[in-house]
């Protein structure tokens, strides 16, 4: 029988890190007898012994391998293309789930409406919260996150990279995750915020957990600092590709030469490096600017007021 969803849990060099979850994902699919599930490892050309350790201990795992190095962002791409279930759900090789993770997300695509489903993630401790409603907001030329109450089941800004299910029709639709933002962060965030303006919906479901040793794979590739100076340049590529409100766009040319100015005069250099990073981006994220200017529904601030509904006096 045809897979109604198929789990993709990207992998490079993390053989240690499967042995470690792989058993936690069997068994949340074991639990949810409501679906026919596939669980997939996109392997990006690994140079340990993952393979190995997947054809020894999880046989019934399918297993696929990316023709060169491409990245979580495209791997998870390719991946997607290789499956017909309606849907999918992009996973990193660190994390683990409840038991009953994938049943709670499951039932919210009873409603034909949902693009994306997130749940809530704790550490590898199962104790410390991590994340998972997110807020977001645009002030003085920069887009800004937060952490809504773990239990608060509102609108989220964007289903969590790293475990969640998404229509895949829609996603391919999308494009996917955007290769722009290479080698992490913010992806996950253009997909869900591209889809909210389309007018699909991104949920959170707070009974889903699921655990995550962050950073795991990704401070393997790149150094801690790099990792710093990637997320703001994948903050400014964010706003240039997706911020479409005239006013917002105005006040961004306004805001960053100032914050850069000030910046020099205190000798912080590192949104000087990003915004040169960003800058070599920038044909790309004017090329998705174009795109999403011809397939935008709602407004940027329709849907930041419906995410920051009630909690637009913090803001």
């Amino acid at each position: 029988m045809k897979p109604e969803i198929t789990l993709i849990i990207t992998n490079w060099n993390g053989s240690d890190l499967l042995k470690e979850c792989l058993p936690t994902v069997l068994k949340a699919v074991e639990y949810d007898q409501s679906h026919l599930y596939e669980v997939m490892v996109i392997d990006d050309c690994s140079t340990d012994d993952s393979l190995e350790i997947i054809a020894k201990n999880f046989p019934k795992i399918r297993v696929e391998k990316t023709p060169q190095n491409l990245g979580f962002q495209e791997a998870n791409n390719y991946a997607v293309k290789l499956t017909d279930s309606k849907i999918v759900m992009p996973m990193n090789n660190d994390i683990k789930l409840d038991s009953k993770a994938l049943y709670y997300l499951s039932k919210h695509f009873d409603n034909k409406e949902i693009f994306a489903v997130s749940g809530k993630i704790f550490a590898f401790d199962q104790s410390t919260f991590l994340y998972g409603n997110r807020g977001g907001y645009f002030r003085k030329g920069h887009f800004y996150l937060y952490e809504k109450p773990p239990e608060d089941d509102s609108q989220t800004l964007f289903a969590c990279g790293g475990a969640f299910m998404v229509n895949r029709k829609q996603y391919l639709e999308l494009g996917g995750f955007d290769s722009m933002y290479h080698p992490l962060y913010y992806e996950e965030i253009d997909l869900s915020y591209r889809a909210l303006k389309r007018g699909w919906k991104v949920n959170y479901e707070p009974l889903s957990i699921a655990y995550h040793k962050v950073q795991a794979t990704i401070t393997r590739q790149e150094k801690r600092r790099n990792i710093s100076l990637i997320s703001a340049r994948n903050n400014y590529l964010f706003v240039w590709k997706n911020i479409l409100d005239r006013p917002m766009t105005l006040t961004f040319l306004f805001y960053i030469p100032l914050f850069l100015l000030r910046d020099l005069f205190r000798l912080k250099l590192r949104f000087w490096v990003a915004f040169y990073m960003a800058l070599k981006r920038l044909p790309k994220a004017l090329k998705g600017r174009t795109l999403e200017q011809s397939n935008t529904l709602y407004s940027d601030r329709e849907i930041l007021s419906r995410i920051n509904v009630n909690y637009l006096h913090l803001h």
